[in-house]
């Protein structure tokens, strides 16, 4: 799966999608939400334009925590069920997914987490995971999301700023406009991590259009060059690194065409001879349908911690890492405090009351809250839409001084 965003991937020449992400650029999440959901389903819930649905995915979930089960099922027509993961989860037993990989973080300076783009869930979990690690002494933490341009004018890089003043911005990084990810990085900020940036950059992208291969390729290539580079300047510093999706895979992954694609975490271990710890957390999840009843039956195995299933002494690994990585986490099922995602609660943030003033009359309204010295371009501590005639749900956000604002 390529993890680069569609967004950056698949620039248009026009039409909504583009107005739509000039919006998203913009910090202006509800009309960027609202417009990709005209663009990408019709009037049946169906999706009818991909690329549009993509970039609902990843630019809703930024509002809304989740992606409802219900609106993805409807989106597309779900295949049968896929029982081919029951019977290795039906024999396995679940473990504390924190106690494990710190236990094997230990014997190396490499720890590698995927995310999927679209499930903030993971970008808390990484953050419990970061919280772990740093009594190990990892101090460094590599983003995918981490603008990678060259400084220029004697400025600071967009890396650098958020190191410097601690807020995570609007144009810190394509994710990192996602509430829940900018509160992974400010509490991982607080407790001494560097942020660093990998990604490929302008300078590294080949010149003009290449086969699809060939760009994500380049791509592996460049991040592994950058990554390496880090290791070098910080040759006893401690690493852990967050990906999204198959970049995390330290073997050749099987293309759909019958070939092989060496990613970042392979060319990395290769290139620095160090053996990664690689964590898939994107797997086993009830997002398809074709496989949620199986997610079910691993949910039940690690009941209310994020957990990792073992067949005797081995981490079962399903789905297209089997081989490729050396754990693979399971989420819990769903469950909610105060009418939000539980799980909010793991990023230290306190249940905090909307404002009756800014509940809508009709329609429906974004409520942002920011930190009261947090500067215009700033990503908000919590955000959440709120409808006409429905009780509203609480925010969630550090305690302090804060103000309030609404789209539209």
């Amino acid at each position: 799966m390529f993890a680069t965003p569609l967004w950056a991937q698949m620039p248009q020449p026009g039409g909504p999608v583009v107005t739509a992400m000039a919006a998203y650029d913009n910090g202006r999440y509800l009309e960027a939400t609202d417009k990709l959901a005209a663009a990408a389903f019709d009037t049946h819930g169906k999706a009818t334009d991909e690329y549009a649905f993509q970039m609902w995915e990843q630019v809703s979930s930024a509002v809304t925590n989740e992606l409802d089960l219900a609106t993805l099922d409807k989106s597309r027509p779900p295949g049968p069920a896929d029982t081919d993961w029951d019977k290795a989860i039906a024999g396995s037993v679940g473990r504390d997914a924190i106690a494990e990989i710190v236990r094997r973080a230990r014997d190396t300076g490499i720890v590698i987490l995927n995310e999927a783009h679209s499930h903030p869930r993971d970008r808390a979990f990484a953050w419990r995971v970061a919280r772990a690690l740093r009594p190990l002494g990892y101090s460094v933490l590599a983003a995918e999301t981490f603008d990678n341009e060259p400084p220029y004018a004697g400025k600071p890089t967009l890396v650098e700023r958020l190191a410097h003043d601690r807020f995570v911005r609007i144009s810190t990084g394509f994710y990192t406009r996602d509430p829940v990810y900018a509160a992974f990085l400010r509490n991982a900020l607080a407790i001494g991590y560097e942020p660093v940036s990998y990604e490929q950059n302008s300078l590294q992208r080949p010149k003009g259009r290449l086969p699809r291969r060939q760009s994500i390729e380049a791509r592996e290539q460049a991040e592994a060059d950058n990554l390496t580079a880090i290791h070098r300047r910080l040759p006893t510093a401690k690493l852990l690194i967050y990906v999204g999706h198959s970049h995390v895979a330290e073997a050749a992954l099987d293309e759909d065409n019958g070939g092989k694609i060496e990613w970042m975490a392979a060319r990395l271990k290769r290139m620095t001879g160090i053996n990664p710890l690689t964590i898939d957390q994107t797997t086993v999840t009830e997002v398809q349908a074709s496989t949620r009843q199986s997610y079910y039956m691993a949910a039940a195995r690690v009941k209310n911690s994020d957990g990792i299933l073992f067949e005797g002494d081995r981490p079962l690994v399903l789905g297209q890492y089997a081989g490729a990585v050396d754990l693979q986490v399971v989420h819990p099922r769903r469950t909610y405090r105060y009418g939000r995602p539980a799980w909010l609660g793991d990023l230290g943030g306190e249940p905090l009351s909307i404002p009756k003033t800014l509940i809508p009359t009709d329609g429906h309204r974004l409520v942002q809250v920011f930190a009261a010295t947090a500067p215009t371009d700033a990503v908000p501590l919590d955000q959440f839409v709120v409808r006409a005639g429905s009780p509203p749900a609480m925010l969630i956000a550090p305690r302090g001084p804060v103000r309030f604002v609404t789209q539209p």
